[in-house]
């Protein structure tokens, strides 16, 4: 197995840098690294960039922004659309599968297409095991931001976009009530445009440099000394097509196992093998972890992987400009993209969730995995006096006890959790520093705990 870390989404902020290699004192690089220059994410790419959810079988917008609030899903129907004005794709609301995820061609200083309709991805779907997504969907949409999260008895899915030209744009997060890892099955998309199928490649560029150490406090390529702007070059998969000379692209995780695919290597074999099919990659993602991908200058960025998230994540680098960046080629040489297409024998079934069907047996009440609690209203506390808010929420059948998690608004989600309270509560009223909250509750039995529900409405604790 191969652990990829989750390229540093930076809560969203892009920066503005100069595409070029920083590698300072010592750490002096040949010319020619940059074979294609990859262009700096910065907000400019998103401008002008907002989301709206279709429904695909009658046309009609259900969401746009700004929407927060829960929508039904029979109001957006089995596949909707998620429409941006940058990129689109459409989700499956049983699973939260996400299919056919494209680049507009839309103008943009940024673009990396050329304002050419660039597909990218055929579907991420996850395998939840036999357990659906049962609860109405969670919507937020702010500008070009979209949450949408959605939960069932045993798994809720998260999934986060930006809609911009390029940058940390897309993730997915699974939450399983077992704790168990969810695999992901990325597959690249198709095209009938000549040139236009994307497929991954063994980044040459990274390749002739493992080992070295470049960035900003780097003194040495040799010895660097290692730090958080100075980071050991590994290999690199990349994504990329035959159109798009400024299109780059790579999967981005956290607290995630790439599954290795031993079939597969590039076209002309390289050591060590990069174990990877050349448009299809398998992901088993932690309870809590994040599966997206990112593109531009971040896909093709020395830098290090996150430290392990499960809850609450967000990263905080800012690293502005301090990181090398190392391009790719293009044209991608024959020899460095990746083959076969796929490979087989590497999903197998995975153990069921108790009670579920296949098992032939249900499991005693006790034992079954309860559905995330539905949250109602919070309400802000009385002004004057020690800062209190409280959460409200209705009640789970078979709870034996709940949890409140108050999490601070604009505070790199800083977060305060109750003790267990009992299975007869429903509302928690909690002191907390004076602020703006969000509640999520869970329920909790003797099989474990649920899902932590979508998050309530924002109040202040005062």
């Amino acid at each position: 197995m191969s652990t990829a870390g989750l390229h540093h989404h930076r809560g969203w902020v892009r920066r503005l840098v100069a595409p070029m290699v920083v590698a300072l004192g010592a750490a002096t690089m040949t010319a020619g690294v940059l074979a294609v220059p990859a262009t700096a994410a910065s907000s400019d790419a998103c401008t002008g960039g907002g989301f709206r959810l279709v429904n695909l079988t009658t046309g009609a917008t259900v969401a746009s922004s700004p929407t927060e609030g829960t929508v039904s899903a029979a109001a957006l129907g089995e596949r909707f659309g998620v429409r941006g004005v940058y990129n689109q794709f459409d989700v499956r609301a049983s699973d939260f599968a996400v299919l056919d995820y494209a680049f507009t061609g839309a103008a943009n200083e940024e673009d990396m297409t050329g304002g050419r309709f660039t597909p990218v991805w055929a579907s991420k779907v996850p395998d939840h095991r036999g357990a659906t997504l049962t609860s109405g969907v969670e919507v937020s949409l702010d500008e070009e931001d979209l949450v949408i999260m959605r939960t069932g008895s045993a798994v809720s899915m998260k999934i986060q976009a930006k809609d911009c030209a390029q940058g940390g744009i897309f993730q997915m997060e699974p939450e399983r009530g077992d704790g168990q890892t969810t695999r992901i099955v990325h597959t690249l998309a198709q095209s009938s445009e000549p040139g236009m199928t994307p497929f991954f490649f063994d980044n040459t560029n990274f390749r002739e440099r493992v080992g070295q150490f470049l960035g900003a406090d780097c003194t040495s390529v040799v010895t660097g000394p290692p730090s958080q702007f100075c980071v050991q070059v590994n290999t690199r998969t990349n994504i990329g097509n035959d159109v798009s000379p400024a299109f780059v692209a790579r999967d981005s995780a956290q607290v995630a196992e790439r599954v290795d695919q031993p079939q597969c290597n590039t076209a002309t074999p390289v050591t060590p093998s990069a174990e990877h099919c050349g448009s299809q990659s398998i992901w088993d993602v932690a309870s809590g972890g994040r599966m997206g991908f990112v593109t531009g200058e971040d896909a093709v960025e020395v830098a290090n992987p996150p430290t392990d998230c499960v809850e609450d994540c967000q990263a905080q680098n800012q690293v502005r400009g301090r990181l090398a960046v190392l391009g790719f080629p293009f044209p991608v040489p024959a020899g460095s993209r990746l083959t076969p297409a796929t490979a087989a024998g590497l999903l197998p079934a995975p153990p069921s969730l108790p009670g579920s069907p296949s098992t032939g047996t249900p499991a005693a009440p006790s034992q079954v995995r309860l559905s995330a609690p539905q949250v109602k209203k919070a309400v802000a506390g009385r002004a004057g006096g020690r800062a209190t808010a409280t959460a409200r929420w209705k009640s789970v059948a078979g709870a034996a006890a709940y949890q409140v998690r108050a999490v601070r608004v604009g505070a790199r989600g800083k977060a305060v959790t109750s003790d267990k309270l009992s299975g007869s509560a429903r509302s928690r009223t909690m002191v907390l520093k004076r602020g703006t909250y969000r509640f999520k509750i869970r329920a909790l039995n003797a099989a474990g705990a649920s899902s932590w529900s979508t998050m309530s409405n924002k109040v202040r604790a005062r």
